[in-house]
C-alpha cells in the first residue's frame, strides 16, 4: 500500500468527503476502480475540462488498483486520446460520485460497526481474496449487501452446512446486519439464519467479482487443496495411483449402466 496523490476538479473532493466515511475513503475508490469503473464511450472527455484550480488529493492504492490505473490510461492512449493519472481519477470520481448521490446508500459518516464470526466451506476465505485484498473485505462485504445483495431462490441452497468449516470474522455496519435479519424474517424457513445467507452473500460477491460460478470456484479450492494434501501425506505416485483407480471406477460405472 503506498500513497498517491491525484489533481481533482474544485469541488470533487468536497462532494466525494461528503458522501463517504473518512476511514474508507481509500477502499471504496479502490473498490471502485478494481471492480466496477467502465472507460466513457468518449474517452475525449478524460481530458476535458478547467484544469485551473486543480486541487490534489492523497489516498492509499494498494499494486492491483495501481496497475488497473495504469492500464486504464494506457488504453486511452492507445485510441487516441490524451490522458495521464490524474485526468483519469477526476472521470473516475465523477461516476463515482454520480453513483454515491443516485443510490444515496454511501457509509454513513457516523455508523456503528459490529463484528462477527461467520462459518462457511473451507477454502471460502482464500477465493474471495483472490477478488478483494484483505484489507477492503469488509467494505466490500458491506457495500455488497446494502446496494446489490437478494437472497438465493434455492432455499437448498440456502440450508446447506459446510463440510469442513473455516471461520471469518467480518466487521460491517449495523445497518448490514439488519438487513441481512431482515432477509431472514421475510424467507421464513426454518434452518435459514444470518450465518446462512452470510455464505449466500460472499458466494454471490465472488461469483460477481470472478464473472463466474462462486460455488464452483469454492468446490474447486477445496478439490485442489484435498489433492494437495494427500500428495504431501503420501506421495506422487500413490496419489497418480489413486487418481487412475477412481478415473477406471467410473468408466466401469458408466460401462455396465449402459
Amino acid at each position: 500500500m503506498k500513497q498517491v496523490s491525484f489533481s481533482l476538479f474544485p469541488g470533487q473532493v468536497e462532494a466525494y468527503k461528503s458522501l463517504v466515511d473518512p476511514s474508507v475513503q481509500s477502499k471504496i475508490l479502490r473498490n471502485f476502480v478494481l471492480n466496477e469503473y467502465q472507460l466513457v464511450d468518449d474517452l475525449s472527455v478524460i481530458n476535458e475540462g478547467d484544469v485551473k484550480g486543480l486541487k490534489p488529493e492523497k489516498f492509499l492504492f494498494d499494486e492491483h488498483t495501481n496497475d488497473r490505473l495504469n492500464e486504464l490510461v494506457k488504453t486511452v492512449r492507445e485510441s487516441g486520446y490524451k490522458a495521464n493519472r490524474s485526468s483519469l481519477m477526476r472521470n473516475i470520481m465523477k461516476q463515482l460520485i454520480e453513483k454515491l448521490e443516485s443510490q444515496n446508500v454511501s457509509l454513513p459518516k457516523k455508523r456503528e460497526i459490529r463484528h462477527s464470526s461467520f462459518y462457511f466451506e473451507k477454502g471460502t476465505r482464500e477465493v474471495l481474496e483472490q477478488f478483494v485484498p484483505f484489507r477492503d473485505r469488509n467494505s466490500a462485504i458491506e457495500r455488497f449487501i446494502l446496494e446489490e445483495y437478494k437472497p438465493s431462490h434455492n432455499l437448498a441452497f440456502l440450508l446447506e452446512k459446510p463440510e469442513e468449516v473455516e471461520a471469518m470474522r467480518i466487521g460491517i455496519a449495523t445497518e448490514a446486519f439488519s438487513k441481512l435479519d431482515d432477509h431472514v424474517k421475510e424467507i421464513k424457513t426454518k434452518g435459514i439464519t444470518r450465518t446462512a445467507l452470510m455464505r449466500d452473500v460472499v458466494v454471490q460477491l465472488i461469483g460477481k467479482l470472478s464473472n463466474t460460478d462462486g460455488s464452483k470456484l469454492i468446490t474447486e479450492k477445496r478439490l485442489e487443496s484435498a489433492i494437495d494434501e494427500f500428495k504431501r501425506k503420501f506421495g506422487s505416485e500413490v496419489l497418480r495411483e489413486r487418481l487412475e483407480e477412481e478415473y477406471n471406477l467410473k468408466i466401469n460405472n458408466k460401462k455396465n449402466q449402459d
